[in-house]
């Protein structure tokens, strides 16, 4: 299967399109295999990943690590440790009437970051980064062009002592109006699932959910 047609799948399965050009990078495509109501994935990542979907996805002896959806039943990963669950959020750019800036001082985003959000893999200087946008310099977050050519939110931290003035949901409608501005058409997210406070402030905002997915790590 083509990954043209891997796209075509997809919709014929009802799974989310923009979920799979964000996060199975084309470039990085090796295979996908499916049953008529499932869908197994494999992408190139140290050494493979694999993405299933359905009912019943065939689990690949390759993958390293894979992710499969919460529906899945249980005893089709009973072998496998589970590693994490999350989810995939995202939404069609526009303009929010909120006051931000674009950040460029590196210094000030890595000590929010390491003091608020230290386990945060993600720093400053990457390069993956487009632009930081901060609220009162007391939340932050990034604008990053990932691997596949689409854009993804990242590193969005509120500093301890603002938590709860709802400085996370005006940072969020802040990158989505610099991903407009900047001609950007959509952005996604990945967030952990047991974080439901960001989850009900990604809705909020107008983020639609992309997918659900329990992440296992081959023992």
């Amino acid at each position: 299967m083509k990954f043209n047609e891997l796209l075509v799948v997809c919709e014929e399965l009802s799974i989310s399109r923009k979920f799979i050009e964000i996060w199975v990078p084309e470039s990085k495509f090796v295979e996908a295999q499916t049953n008529g109501e499932s869908l197994s994935i494999t992408r190139i990542d140290s050494p493979y990943f694999g993405f299933g979907f359905g009912p019943n996805p065939k689990i690949d002896q390759r993958w390293t690590s894979f992710a499969l959806t919460r529906s899945t039943p249980k005893a089709l990963t009973q072998e496998f440790e589970l590693a994490g669950q999350w989810d995939a959020y995202g939404i069609k750019t526009k303009e929010f009437e909120v006051p931000y800036e674009v950040m460029t001082d590196f210094g000030i985003i890595n000590s929010l970051i390491e003091k608020h959000a230290p386990e945060l893999s993600i720093r400053a200087e990457d390069d993956e980064v487009l632009a930081w946008v901060a609220i009162d310099q007391s939340a932050v977050g990034a604008i990053c062009k990932w691997e596949s050519g689409g854009h993804v939110l990242s590193a969005i931290v509120v500093s301890e002592q603002m938590r709860g003035q709802g400085l996370g949901k005006q940072v969020t409608k802040a990158l989505v109006t610099e991903a407009f501005k900047r001609g950007i058409d959509y952005v996604a997210l990945g967030v952990m699932a047991k974080n439901e406070a960001a989850i009900a402030t990604y809705k909020s905002v107008g983020f639609e959910e992309l997918g659900k997915f329990n992440t296992f790590n081959v023992i």
